[in-house]
């Protein structure tokens, strides 16, 4: 009897166990026979939005959090556009040239090489109620000298003829330039500019002479008798009507306005060679003679220019007629004299 009864009891428990691993066999099969996509589609349904940019997500396969998705942010870059325009600033008190340009994310060299007019070669002494010409592009701001060129005005200033054609200038290939024309010329380079200012010239100065005079008119190499060694007056007289040089009212003045009545003559000061006759913005009609021994003189607001770029010149030659063109109340000689660049007192050089 008792041995019926364990056989019954052994047959129920492998019926039992049977029936027990046969199940965990059959439900991994069934599990692992439906193909993974479907579980991921029915986890997490591509056409769901969500206003996250970050979420976790989970599977029902292991209802673990397996990482992050990103949701895509669409938006558009909208690039920084240049001015079409040149605007203009009005020197405030305490600014430099390099807080300007930093200012409108310019190059200091842009704006001194924009407003040499203004400036006169002497960014040291600019002062507050000054205007400058501020670009859009880091270049060279260029007034155009009568019978000037398109290509001369490029090879000047070392571009591409094409770079004068753009949004900024009103001309065309085929059209010509207007004298005193203004031009934005894009990654121009002008000359070097002294950013500080120099020590004070000698009470008695002394000029040497030169055995020859030489520059350029634009890209061609011009040559002269040189200097005699001592300037005579230009207008052939000392008296002064206007500013003296850095007169305490114009600090920024740095030559010598002498007196002349309208169409008078203007003198050269010493021997040399041309190397700029025509319009010089505000000095209006101007000359510049270099005499081969560093110095240059500038001769501006002529009525009329009566010598050529790159003509011989000799001490009191006649350049041209006393008037009032360019940035000028009344008729007179603004007469500068540069050594080496800097800004002489032509009081101190006078015979």
């Amino acid at each position: 009897m008792l041995g019926r009864y364990s056989a019954h009891l052994g047959i129920l428990t492998l019926t039992f166990l049977l029936l027990f691993f046969g199940g965990a066999v059959f439900a991994e099969v069934s599990v692992a026979s439906v193909p993974e996509m479907s579980f991921s589609a029915a986890a997490e349904p591509m056409s769901t939005p969500t206003p996250l940019n970050i979420v976790a997500y989970t599977t029902q396969t292991t209802n673990q959090a397996h990482g992050v998705v990103r949701n895509a942010l669409p938006y558009t870059e909208i690039p920084d556009r240049l001015r079409l325009e040149v605007i203009t600033y009005t020197i405030q008190s305490g600014d430099t040239l390099f807080d300007i340009a930093a200012r409108f994310g310019l190059s200091p060299y842009t704006i001194a090489w924009s407003n040499r007019e203004t400036l006169q070669d002497a960014p040291w002494l600019i002062q507050p109620g000054l205007m400058l010409y501020i670009l859009p592009v880091d270049g060279v701001y260029h007034t155009v000298a009568e019978d000037q060129t398109p290509l001369e005005i490029a090879e000047l200033y070392e571009v591409s003829i094409s770079a004068l054609y753009n949004e900024w200038n009103d001309i065309t290939e085929d059209g010509t330039l207007r004298t005193g024309q203004q031009l934005v010329i894009p990654a121009g380079q002008g000359s070097e500019i002294a950013w500080e200012a120099p020590p004070p010239p000698p009470t008695a100065p002394g000029v040497a002479s030169a055995s020859y005079s030489s520059g350029f008119c634009g890209s061609t190499a011009v040559s002269g008798p040189g200097a005699n060694g001592w300037f005579i007056l230009p207008t052939g007289s000392y008296a002064v009507s206007g500013w003296y040089f850095r007169d305490p009212s114009n600090p920024q003045h740095i030559g010598l306005d002498y007196r002349c009545s309208l169409g008078d003559p203007i003198y050269a000061a010493d021997n040399g060679v041309v190397v700029f006759a025509g319009w010089g913005g505000g000095y209006g009609n101007l000359v510049r003679v270099d005499h081969g021994n560093g110095y240059l003189t500038y001769y501006a607001h002529f009525d009329s220019i009566w010598v050529q770029c790159g003509q011989e010149v000799y001490q009191g030659q006649a350049l041209g007629a006393c008037g009032t063109t360019g940035w000028s109340t009344g008729p007179h000689l603004h007469y500068e004299i540069r050594l080496n660049g800097v800004p002489q007192n032509p009081k101190l050089y006078e015979p």
